[in-house]
């Protein structure tokens, strides 16, 4: 059975579900639930938020410690957004969240398929499919692993806590650099809901809603829905149309609370989406724009003929990019109370396939063109027992499991039989027809026992240690296949700009253009052999933190933390040669944390104030290193490889929110980060050995980020009129780790010292009309300015680089109703 087809069925489940308890709860008068007609969770939170005053700053509620707890009073960097703050702020996807989090970055590089997380410099720029993110996601306690799981819509949640620094302790699961937890809104037993439509620019259109409400006495449901459609953002010239940077998806969460008493709560989530869009512009930029063979509109291209646009608003492709998802999945809650001790279980299962066809070189002509065709299936397992709230000591112990079975299918080609001619001569300059295709599989499973425990010392004086062990297991399969095309070489490279075409061999052929990249369709005259490994590895670890904590007054809160987190190894699945792929892997990365913060609120709890500083000891980092030079049989070829490196990063961030008014609120969100690689790790030249790196920066970790929320509302006859306006800023930032620097002798052939984002800002604006409780009107401008900047730059074998920039200006409007 199709992932698709069970998409559908959980849809027209989850629907008919909604339908056959809609019309009797709303067809009947239900007064407010009580305490008893809750969520256990819901009633606890209600508990801590019943102190707070009009016009102070709104007690936030978090689980960061598997228990419900003001976040002011857990003793760890961490920020919270509010679901009605990602309803104000026009939030439709998950990496758009971390625009309000300091030191942090989501951009979605490849359209809506996967953001690039990275907290205080820590993420990866691996964009292999089975990449391990270094930033753990979870969607109400359950790790979501591939990184397209982790590109979701964002909707009908409660909130989304961002915990900074490594949790190896409660949260575990590859969170070196944080994590990032998503919490849907539940079930309730007062029947209620929302629905809200949009309208905009680029023919975009949007639709989120929720209705929930009680089957029975002990039975509540809710069902929650998103879609959205998004014309193209930039034309391609080729065809003309507005091709590149389609969205169309759209998503379903289905979930059933069964409380028949007191001391049990069930809660069922069943989840679908489906995502079909066409991949981001990409523009072809110089690399060496001094070097005289290619000086040129394109250069690195002129052998094409092609005066490529740098425009970020056009683009030209002669390939029909597409991007396919199908993504379910169902979690099980299961909560026992006995006496004042709780025990928890955690089941799920989510599975998915993505398919995806892009232009390779992003020309108008036949460069190279890509194929993958990706699935996932995982499972995963969580038992805690929680300790009663005692004066002295509190506990959490527990077990967890996870399993994936991942499998790849990519290929690339060039389908080109036609020589390419020389500018000005006719002469033949060029031409190379090839395949290749990888196929990967990989089973993964991890076992892990973790505990933490609480012990106050005295009234004002605490500290908390936990401790973490961690098994993960990788076992892969990796079958590498190449059909030589031409091995001319092609005249004006940047190693020899004066070598001439060698004699043309034998093409390769494909008996099935319409499926390019099946073997099958591929006859080659040279093939190479293909090329098979099947390693196996296991690595275990310790990870532990502890955190002396003390309040200095009801409202100020001091903390220490020195905490250890620790990413699996892994290998190299995009690896396209054998010499490319290590069997031995590529060995776990481990980071040491020191931090140190303050948690406060003052003037009569009108303004909240939170600072952090931070040091990393980062050992064996799993970088991704562009244009590593490879040797076979005297022939040099330049690949990329996963490496482990050393380093640190360090900085001081600032969380703020303030209410000087009733109706005035601004928050901020501002960070500094600096990072430095330690050790030379990137190879430079095969013959000498010869080694750089060190001094470097990382990646995606500019020196200042911040963001700055304005709010202020306006009461009027008919409701309130709000205006909101947020604006953030960062400095410049590296998309490479290999060329840092303006010598040009110090870099290798494939990068360059301009793949880099200068400092830029991004301002949005919303405007929204309230009538009553019940109804609203909004407004909104996203990138005010029409900012233009780079997500994303990478080089090329040909000299040159490609460059990806974020969305233009956007606007709209939308509107929202409660029942």
């Amino acid at each position: 059975m199709t992932t698709s087809l069970i998409g559908r069925r959980a849809l027209w489940l989850a629907s008919t579900t909604l339908i056959a308890f809609t019309v009797p709860a709303f067809a009947n008068e239900t007064t407010p639930a009580d305490d008893q007609s809750i969520t256990r969770q819901a009633a606890e939170e209600a508990a801590l938020r019943r102190n707070d005053k009009a016009g102070a700053v709104e007690t936030v509620v978090v689980t960061a410690n598997k228990r419900s707890e003001s976040a002011q009073k857990v003793p760890t960097a961490l920020s919270v957004v509010s679901g009605s703050a990602l309803e104000r702020q026009e939030i439709r996807s998950a990496g758009d969240v971390v625009r309000f989090i300091p030191n942090a970055s989501a951009a979605q590089t490849e359209s809506r398929n996967r953001p690039r997380w990275f907290i205080r410099g820590i993420g990866s720029n691996d964009p292999a499919a089975n990449v391990v993110n270094p930033v753990g996601v979870y969607v109400d306690e359950v790790y979501l692993n591939a990184p397209w799981f982790q590109a979701f819509p964002a909707f009908d949640l409660d909130r989304v806590e961002v915990l900074r620094g490594p949790q190896g302790t409660l949260w575990g699961k590859n969170t070196v650099g944080g994590a990032i937890h998503y919490v849907s809104r539940k079930p309730q037993f007062t029947p209620g809901g929302f629905a809200r439509v949009g309208l905009g620019n680029f023919d975009s259109y949007n639709a989120q809603g929720a209705v929930t409400g009680p089957l029975s006495e002990t039975l509540a449901a809710r069902l929650s829905f998103s879609t959205e459609k998004r014309g193209g953002i930039a034309t391609n010239t080729v065809t003309g149309e507005d091709d590149f940077g389609k969205v169309s998806d759209s998503a379903v969460r289905f979930q059933l609370l069964y409380r028949p008493n007191d001391d049990f709560e069930a809660l069922l989530s069943l989840r679908a989406r489906n995502s079909d869009g066409t991949p981001i512009a990409r523009y072809i930029e110089p690399a060496y724009p001094d070097n005289a063979t290619f000086k040129g509109a394109s250069a690195g291209f002129d052998d094409y003929g092609n005066a490529a646009t740098k425009a970020p608003d056009v683009g030209a492709s002669n390939v029909d990019g597409s991007s396919k998802t199908d993504q379910t999945g169902a979690t099980l809650t299961l909560n026992w109370s006995r006496g004042d001790y709780t025990l928890t279980s955690i089941t799920a299962a989510d599975n998915g396939r993505q398919v995806s066809k892009s232009d390779g070189d992003f020309t108008p002509f036949e460069g190279s063109r890509s194929y993958a065709d990706i699935e996932s299936r995982q499972f995963t397992q969580e038992f805690r027992l929680t300790s009663p709230r005692a004066d002295r000591f509190n506990w959490i112990a527990g077990f967890h499991y996870f399993w994936e079975d991942f499998s790849s299918d990519s290929s690339t080609a060039t389908t080109q039989t036609t020589a390419y001619l020389d500018r000005g001569t006719g002469a033949q300059r060029w031409r190379h027809t090839y395949f290749q295709n990888v196929k990967y599989d990989q089973e993964a499973k991890s076992y892990a026992l973790f505990g933490s425990g609480t012990w106050n010392i005295t009234d004002r004086f605490s500290i908390t240690g936990g401790l973490r062990y961690t098994s993960e297991q990788r076992d892969a399969t990796i079958n590498i296949f190449n059909g030589a095309g031409e091995a001319a070489t092609r005249r004006g490279n940047t190693v020899n700009p004066a070598n001439t075409p060698t004699a043309a061999q034998p093409l390769v052929t494909f008996t099935n253009p319409g499926q390019w990249w099946l073997r099958s369709s591929v006859t080659a005259t040279t093939p190479y052999a293909p090329f098979v490994s099947s390693p196996s590895k296991t690595w275990n670890r310790w990870t532990w933190d502890i955190t002396p904590q003390y309040k200095l007054s009801d409202d100020i809160l001091i903390y220490a933390k020195h905490a250890r987190g620790f990413r699996s190894g892994t290998f190299q699945a995009s690896a396209t040669q054998s010499n490319q792929f290590d069997p031995n892997g590529i060995e776990p990365e481990d980071l040491y944390s020191y931090e140190g913060g303050l948690k406060s609120q003052w003037w009569d709890k009108k303004l909240r104030l939170n600072l952090s500083a931070f040091y990393y000891d980062y050992k064996k980092a799993q970088v991704l290193v562009q244009g590593v030079p490879i040797v076979t049989g005297g022939t040099t070829a330049f690949a990329a490889r996963l490496i482990n490196a050393q380093g640190w990063s360090r900085g001081i961030e600032l969380d703020l929110s303030a209410r000087p008014t009733t109706n005035l609120r601004i928050d901020a969100a501002l960070g500094t980060l600096d990072t430095e690689y330690t050790d030379n790790f990137i190879p430079n030249n095969p013959n000498t050995g010869q080694l750089f790196g060190k001094g470097n920066e990382f990646t995606r970790a500019p020196k200042f980020s911040g963001t700055v929320a304005v709010e202020y509302r306006i009461p009027t006859d008919f409701g309130d009129v709000t205006l909101q306006s947020d604006w953030s800023y960062r400095t410049s930032q590296w998309f490479t780790v290999n060329a840092q620097e303006d010598d040009p002798s110090k870099l290798d052939y494939l990068v360059s010292q301009y793949q880099r984002q200068k400092g830029y800002a991004l301002g949005n604006a919303r405007i929204t009309a309230a009538f009553g409780d019940r109804y609203e009107v909004s407004a909104y401008v996203r990138n005010l300015t029409d900012e233009t900047y780079k997500i994303l730059t990478f080089g090329t074998q040909q000299g040159a680089r490609l460059t990806t920039y974020g969305d233009p200006r956007t606007f709209g409007v939308t509107l929202a109703a409660k029942f």
